[in-house]
């Protein structure tokens, strides 16, 4: 799938094009039966996921723009009942000009107007998607990690902004796979990286709490280590993005965890849910990240009241707090 930061979507830009779009809905753009269920029982588990494991309000909706093979659709703040559609002829893009693969792609704004853009399962199966969950259940898990994103945008989206024109990050640049891109090819940074993904799991799997925190605490000694040794001179800016992204993609990785083992999510399994929500676990902030949400979330109770409050309750504050380190 394609995950990509975008900058602002004007809102009223999205509702013009809806009020004009009116006449595009009769050239066929209705969205099959199949793709309309899905996307309604999607953002229904966001409902039930927002206030159950996130403890906030799942409302308002974020604007939604979604797509199939013919159509572009546009859902003002989530309504079915404002929703319009715009024939794409192949070539689908955002009302902003911006165009968008005809293929699986979800992603979500990071700025103070959020939108989420995700295609629909019919472009999914098309394009051969696999997973042990089924098209749509691994969707399940896509939509809430992004629609999650823009519940953060308050708190991370001006940073990220603030930090990319201050250190020459192109928007192309600024996005979750940053670090990897920058450092993936240095095999000394990538033991690195690795054995502190792999203590954050051990940690989090450990048999005791108290052993949880023991390895959490050398978890967090490899992460200060890491950045010292790495993000040094003109790279040391790449510590306040690792310290985002790994926020962003953690919660939202752990959010699609927690609804896999709930009744909507089809009850998986601790061990098959966490399998499902890795995948091949090539994303590093994602991998990572979910590691280190699953130890905060049982070490440290109510985290979640301050990573939606304060944008100082990052990725290693929040694993400071939870293996009693001081920040």
């Amino acid at each position: 799938m394609t995950r990509t930061r975008s900058p602002i979507l004007a809102l009223g830009l999205l509702l013009s094009t809806a009020c004009t779009g009116a006449a595009a809905q009769e050239d066929g753009c209705v969205m099959t039966q199949g793709d309309r269920t899905w996307l309604k029982g999607a953002l229904d588990n966001w409902q039930v996921s927002a206030q159950r494991d996130l403890g906030i309000d799942p409302d308002p909706l974020p604007d939604v723009v979604t797509l199939d093979d013919r159509c572009l659709y546009i859902m003002p703040a989530g309504r079915f009942d404002r929703m319009v559609g715009t024939p794409h002829e192949g070539h689908p893009s955002l009302p902003d000009g911006r165009e968008l693969p005809l293929g699986p792609v979800s992603f979500a704004t990071g700025s103070a107007t959020d939108y989420f853009v995700m295609s629909l399962p019919s472009v999914w199966r098309a394009a051969n998607v696999q997973s042990g969950l089924g098209v749509e259940g691994l969707m399940d898990g896509v939509l809430l990690h992004e629609i999650m994103h823009t519940r953060q945008g308050g708190l991370a989206g001006p940073l990220l902004d603030r930090l990319g024109r201050a250190n020459g990050v192109s928007e192309d640049d600024l996005n979750d796979d940053m670090v990897q891109n920058r450092f993936g090819d240095d095999a000394a940074y990538r033991a690195a990286y690795e054995r502190e993904r792999d203590l954050l799991f051990a940690a989090a799997a450990a048999p005791s709490d108290a052993e949880a925190r023991r390895i959490g605490r050398e978890a967090l000694a490899a992460m200060r280590d890491r950045r010292a040794r790495f993000f040094t001179g003109k790279r040391r800016f790449y510590r306040a993005f690792d310290d985002i992204f790994l926020t962003m993609e953690g919660m939202g990785q752990w959010l699609a965890y927690r609804h896999y083992m709930s009744a909507r999510g089809g009850s998986l399994d601790a061990e098959t849910a966490l399998r499902e929500v890795r995948r091949d676990g090539s994303q590093w902030s994602q991998d990572e990240g979910l590691a280190l949400m699953l130890l905060v979330d049982r070490l440290l109770p109510n985290w979640q009241t301050r990573a939606f409050r304060d944008p100082q309750w990052r990725a290693e504050a929040l694993l400071a707090a939870a293996t009693g380190v001081r920040r």
